[in-house]
């Protein structure tokens, strides 16, 4: 979670995709053909066209510097690297969100487990970091470890494209789709936006949090509260409670 919440910002710059691309020369792309991010600017022009969620936003100039071939593998020079870094932050974040908000549902009870009965049950994550016991850190690592290496020789290093982890339409299918190339490449879009949105979210709510010092849900859960004090008929009046007096 807060890995993703230090490098989205970097990473989810880029829109580039899987295709090995050499470096283009100003002159292929038209004056009059403008970023849709930014209608302002030209679209990039080492930027590839055409690829999901591709909106012609590169205000970094990653397109300009693929990361070298002794990285990813293969013989030329790819934005591949940065495509499957993008998604993988996405997901991340994605989960992040989610699992800012359903611990004030459900939790474990650390006392079954031979921790502190209310080891899992911190609502704010900064503090939920001293409180979750130490074999959980290890386990959570142990697990990142694992997928990161599997994702290195798969999809960095191997000939899979960016975020396929053979689950889906290709590989584990458990829930049998089977879309269409041009559905499948709308479901690629979707993917990228919500997880372009999730980052930008983790982000405002681990702020939040740490301004607030409380979780997001208990922050929210008191805006639906009425002061009992501004009920009808009862105490000095609602609106002096939420203007200045005398307005």
């Amino acid at each position: 979670m807060i890995k993703a919440a230090v490098t989205f910002s970097t990473i989810g710059l880029v829109s580039a995709f899987m295709t090995p691309t050499a470096r283009q020369s100003g002159s292929s792309i038209s004056m009059a053909e403008k970023s849709l991010a930014l209608p302002m600017d030209a679209r990039p022009a080492n930027l590839p066209a055409g690829l999901p969620a591709d909106a012609g936003f590169d205000p970094a100039g990653f397109s300009n510097n693929p990361p070298r071939a002794w990285l990813i593998g293969g013989e030329e020079k790819s934005l591949k690297w940065y495509r499957e870094a993008e998604i993988v932050h996405g997901r991340i974040a994605q989960l992040a969100v989610i699992g800012m908000l359903f611990p004030s549902w459900y939790h474990f009870e650390g006392g079954a487990l031979g921790v502190a009965p209310d080891a899992f049950a911190e609502l704010n994550p900064y503090k939920a970091i001293s409180t979750v016991p130490a074999a959980a850190w290890l386990q959570i690592a142990a697990a990142i470890h694992f997928v990161e290496i599997f994702r290195l020789k798969r999809v960095i290093r191997g000939e899979k494209e960016p975020g396929d982890l053979g689950l889906g339409q290709g590989g584990w299918n458990p829930f049998g789709f089977n879309y269409t190339p041009e559905e499948y490449f709308e479901k690629q879009t979707q993917e990228l936006k919500h997880g372009r949105l999730a980052m930008f979210g983790i982000i405002g709510m681990l702020l939040q949090a740490k301004a607030s010092g409380v979780g997001v849900v208990q922050q929210l859960s008191g805006s639906f509260n009425w002061p009992s004090e501004s009920e009808i008929l009862l105490g000095p009046g609602t609106l002096n409670d939420y203007f200045p007096p005398g307005l």
